[in-house]
């Protein structure tokens, strides 16, 4: 005959193994996701290449025209397997020091291994540029250098549940072809910030 102190020992003893088994699970579960983001999902940072930049210039302006409207082709890359979403990318343009420009692209996605197109368009105060003593030599020599910083932010999602936020910063510098308003050289670096977001 089995008495109750028995069959409660029991039911103790298998509901502590059940408890063992269940954490073990988890935590194998966890040290996978752990592995797999250092491993195969190891985020590396996305790279801008700048295929044009067009300027155009308001009708019948001065010889040195007060403003510009500058459109830059460009391409981003994603090298990881993982999807980006991000939101309005935050542009602005600098000569020297000075901001000389802003604007914002849309928001979206950049698929896995694959690679974007953005377009976006933005007006050149020149005033602001000839105030800076360097302006007149390099307009004279028929070039300009910009310093162009894009700031994105957005986020990834690995095996569709673990949701990280990523900081993106490109920066570029762009020499402007005064006597064809083109792009005569540029040269551009990426860094991105990677951490999950606490909600």
């Amino acid at each position: 005959m089995d008495y109750p102190s028995t069959k409660y020992g029991a039911r103790r003893s298998g509901s502590h193994v059940c408890c063992c088994v269940c954490t073990a699970l988890v935590l194998i579960v966890v040290a996978v996701f752990i592995t797999l983001g250092l491993t195969v999902f190891k985020i590396r940072d996305p790279t801008m290449t700048i295929n044009s930049v067009s300027v155009k210039i308001p009708p019948d302006s001065a010889l040195i025209p007060a403003n510009m409207e500058a459109t830059t082709d460009s391409s981003v890359k994603n090298p990881n397997i993982l999807a980006l979403y991000y939101e309005k990318p935050n542009i602005t343009s600098y000569y020297g020091d000075v901001e000389v420009g802003h604007t914002e692209a849309p928001a979206g996605v950049c698929p896995a291994r694959d690679t974007i197109r953005l377009k976006p368009t933005m007006n050149l105060n020149v005033t602001k540029m000839m105030d800076d003593p360097r302006f007149a030599a390099e307009f004279a020599n028929g070039a300009v250098d910009l310093n162009t910083t894009a700031i994105v932010n957005g986020k990834v999602k690995v095996l569709g549940v673990l949701s990280h936020h990523v900081d993106l910063l490109f920066n570029c510098t762009v020499t402007l072809d005064i006597t064809t308003f083109s792009m005569k050289n540029h040269t551009c670096w990426t860094h991105m910030w990677f951490w999950k977001r606490k909600n």
